[in-house]
C-alpha cells in the first residue's frame, strides 16, 4: 500500500508518542506494511518545521531534529514535486499533497490536518494517524 504521509505526521512523530510516532517508526525500522510516498516539497516543509522553528526546541533538540531529517531523506525514494492542480481545500497550500497522492496511485494521505480531513471530495481518502493504524492492525 502506497500513502502519503503529511508533514504534521512527521513532526508529531517527533516531538511525542502516539500513533503517528508508531507509524513513522515502523516505516524508519522497515518493517512497516506500506511504502510512503514523498516529494522534495514535503521533505523540504518537514524539514523547515523541524529545523527552523525555535518553539519546537522544547520538544526536540535541534541536533536530533536535523538527524531525524536526514534519516527520512535517506530512506525515502523521492519523487518529483506534482504538478500545480486547481484548489481542492480550504487551505491550497494542502493541494500539492492531494496531487502528490493522484499522480502516484496512493491509496490514502494520511494526516492531522482539519482541511484535509474535512475536504468533502476526498480522492484519495484522507485518514488521521489513528485511523490508519487502526486499518493496519485490521489487515494483521
Amino acid at each position: 500500500m502506497k500513502v502519503v504521509l503529511d508533514a504534521n505526521v512527521f513532526v508529531s512523530a517527533a516531538i511525542q508518542n502516539g500513533a503517528s510516532h508508531r507509524i513513522v517508526q515502523s516505516w524508519l525500522a522497515g518493517t512497516a506494511r506500506f511504502e510512503v510516498v514523498m516529494c522534495h516539497e514535503l521533505l523540504a516543509e518537514i524539514c523547515d518545521v523541524l529545523t527552523r522553528r525555535p518553539r519546537l526546541r522544547k520538544w526536540v533538540e535541534l541536533d536530533v531534529a536535523v538527524a531525524f531529517v536526514e534519516t527520512i531523506e535517506a530512506l525515502v525514494d523521492l519523487v518529483e514535486d506534482p504538478e500545480s492542480i486547481e484548489a481542492e481545500t480550504r487551505d491550497s497550500d494542502d493541494d500539492y499533497l492531494i496531487a502528490l497522492a493522484r499522480e502516484n496511485d496512493v491509496e490514502m494521505i494520511v494526516s492531522g490536518d482539519k482541511d484535509l480531513l474535512e475536504w468533502t471530495a476526498q480522492r484519495p481518502p484522507v485518514v488521521t494517524p489513528s485511523d490508519f493504524e487502526g486499518r493496519l492492525s485490521a489487515t494483521d
